[in-house]
């Protein structure tokens, strides 16, 4: 805002009373005035573009998120800096992340600050990896402020670390839950004994950012060795450090040559649901919006790595959530994220992401 006292204060009779008023204070006069005016001109330019900005937002139409959704993501990149064996992106033989287009960051701005969500169930930035997209910085500092927001990381893109500490506020990453907001992947095959990660956490945990740091339990024994190592670094620098079950199936070689293959995970609600050479019929409800890098939305995780049956585009002007059972094709060869049974937001397990009925 324009101190206008101030302005009053150096006003040119104020200066120029008296005789032989030298070039230099003339000069400083008009220095003085020239750069309020462009002050003032930058003033209206906010005004008028903040006038427009609100028209624009009441003539949109607002995106409800049902009540009976209690997981919402955006995959802003499916590019990642990490190749993980493990991955859960990659179930599907044919994914390739570099088919995927991204929306710019002025299109998720737009878009997103139409969707009414609740405190309890934020934005939740994953991929791939969000820090790798090229407006990632943009979409955190434009987004309204009753979306709140949740991160899921590697945090190994030093690039993308500079400008988080260096151009958002801790604040607006940060809200009232069990766990942390910003929640870091640490990946024993790609990041060894994790030392670089454990310097960018503590880092950002230095500077007031809600973060912790999370690690698959993949089975491996080199892996389960570093988890373990990882666990009693974190509680000596005062991180959060949990862990998430594997998911999918741990194949292996044992110390008698025999193959094995072993599959992670509760899947006792859809038993029949995963990896399964023929599909079947059913109707399937989801409780998660799930958003791919181009605005797609996808009733499940299986469709959006797929990049099938998309339900519709987020960026279309009428595009609304529906709360239906859809019918699929697929059962058989969901994806293990969908039908695992896990926790939900509020850590309470026995939670799946799907709801099947019906199935032929």
């Amino acid at each position: 805002m324009l101190d206008w006292k101030i302005i009053r204060k150096f006003r040119p009779v104020n200066f120029c009373r008296g005789v032989g008023v030298s070039f230099f204070i003339i000069q400083e006069i008009f220095i003085f005035y020239w750069e309020y005016i462009l002050a003032l001109h930058n003033h209206f330019k906010l005004l008028i573009y903040d006038f427009f900005k609100m028209v624009q937002k009441d003539g949109e139409k607002k995106i409800a998120l049902p009540k009976t959704y209690k997981y919402f993501s955006v995959f802003l990149s499916m590019k990642c800096n990490l190749k993980c064996s493990y991955c859960l992106n990659e179930f599907d033989e044919n994914f390739n992340r570099k088919r995927f287009r991204e929306l710019s960051g002025e299109e998720w701005v737009s878009t997103l600050n139409r969707i009414e969500s609740r405190p309890e169930v934020p934005v939740t930035f994953g991929g791939g990896e969000p820090l790798l997209h090229r407006d990632f910085i943009y979409i955190l500092n434009n987004l309204k402020p009753e979306l709140k927001i949740d991160i899921l990381t590697n945090l190994s893109y030093k690039r993308g670390i500079e400008k988080l500490l260096n151009e958002v506020n801790p604040d607006r990453i940060k809200r009232d839950s069990q766990y942390a907001s910003i929640r870091v992947s640490y990946h024993p095959e790609q990041m060894g004994d994790g030392a670089e990660l454990l310097e960018n956490v503590k880092m950002l945990k230095d500077a007031g950012f809600s973060i912790g740091i999370w690690s698959v339990l993949y089975p491996g024994p080199k892996e389960l060795s570093a988890m373990n190592h990882m666990q009693f670094k974190c509680r000596d620098l005062g991180i959060e450090f949990r862990i998430k079950d594997f998911t999918g199936k741990y194949e292996g070689v044992d110390n008698k040559g025999i193959s094995f293959s072993i599959l992670h995970g509760d899947y006792s609600k859809y038993s029949d649901s995963i990896f399964q050479e023929n599909t079947r019929e059913c109707l399937c409800r989801t409780s998660e919006l799930l958003i791919g890098p181009d605005g797609n939305v996808y009733r499940c995780h299986r469709d959006l790595y797929a990049e099938e049956f998309s339900v519709g585009k987020i960026t279309e002007s009428d595009f609304q959530i529906k709360d239906i059972f859809r019918f699929c094709n697929k059962y058989g060869q969901c994806h293990p994220c969908d039908v695992k049974v896990k926790t939900n937001y509020k850590q309470e397990l026995g939670h799946t992401s799907v709801e099947i009925k019906d199935i032929k």
